[in-house]
């Protein structure tokens, strides 16, 4: 490599550094501390910074053991890379254009979630749930169809039940008469066991979800369901229709039960597709 090259290249490297020190290679600078804490429990170790802020801030109680060693990550937020580590209540990002305490920051994990489970948004005002709307899962499909009841986004709801906007009658009746039964409801609450089994067979995949649902009614009274909830999606490459792949309710057992009856024996009872 003659010199002309040799220093284009330096140039260029040193430019690149030069971009990336206030992000990435901080995890350069936290590495090079010797001081570090072994956690033979995950098999990680906190160093440096990253040790002295888990120290400063609550530690093993608030912050739990790590469960990754510090690596250099592209921000969803800005798409800046930074070095971070994993907690299992936190993510530490490092910041040395900050001056401390300021240099550790905590990952906007409410931002991603908040992104992730609501990408419509938080309500403005109390009382109203943010909507969510997931048929990946079994659970989060009934997650879903109790927030559109709460909502009273009655046909958003209506369409969880497979075959909808006509499922058979068995599994709900005709769609006036449905929302006519939550006239007096105010919100639907559902608590779901997450223990359940996907089964896959003949082209299909089914779930048996066990559920409580709490009702709160608008005259400030209470119900309390047990479910036993048939979750049903088409097995994956069975139909070239992508939306054959969203969980739907199939059929549901929900039977009241004494609304003083404790969430956990409901949730503890068996579910059989």
């Amino acid at each position: 490599m003659n010199q002309r090259i040799r220093a284009s290249v330096l140039i260029g490297f040193g430019m690149l550094l030069g971009l990336l020190a206030p992000y990435a290679w901080g995890a350069v600078a936290s590495q090079a501390q010797s001081s570090c804490q072994s956690f033979p429990q995950t098999g990680h170790q906190i160093c440096g910074r990253f040790l002295q802020y888990w120290q400063q801030h609550g530690g093993l109680a608030q912050q739990g053991y790590p469960l990754s060693e510090e690596f250099v990550e592209t921000s969803a937020l800005n798409g800046k890379p930074y070095t971070v580590q994993y907690f299992e209540r936190a993510v530490f990002e490092l910041h040395p254009e900050n001056a401390p305490p300021y240099d550790v920051l905590l990952s906007q994990l409410g931002t991603f979630q908040g992104r992730a489970n609501y990408p419509q948004g938080f309500p403005p005002g109390g009382g109203v749930p943010p909507y969510y709307n997931d048929q990946t899962s079994p659970a989060n499909t009934l997650k879903s169809f109790h927030n559109g009841i709460t909502r009273k986004e009655y046909e958003r709801a209506y369409g969880y039940y497979q075959g909808a906007p006509n499922p058979d009658p068995s599994l709900a009746p005709p769609y006036n008469q449905w929302v006519q039964g939550y006239s007096t409801t105010a919100a639907s609450i559902v608590a779901y066991n997450p223990n359940y089994r996907e089964d896959p067979g003949a082209g299909n995949v089914y779930a048996a979800v066990r559920a409580a649902v709490r009702s709160l009614h608008t005259n400030g009274a209470q119900q309390l369901f047990s479910g036993c909830y048939i979750m049903h999606r088409v097995a994956v490459g069975v139909s070239p229709n992508p939306d054959d792949l969203l969980w739907h309710i199939s059929r549901a057992t929900v039977v009241e039960a004494p609304v003083n009856t404790p969430i956990d024996s409901i949730l503890a009872q068996s579910c059989n597709p």
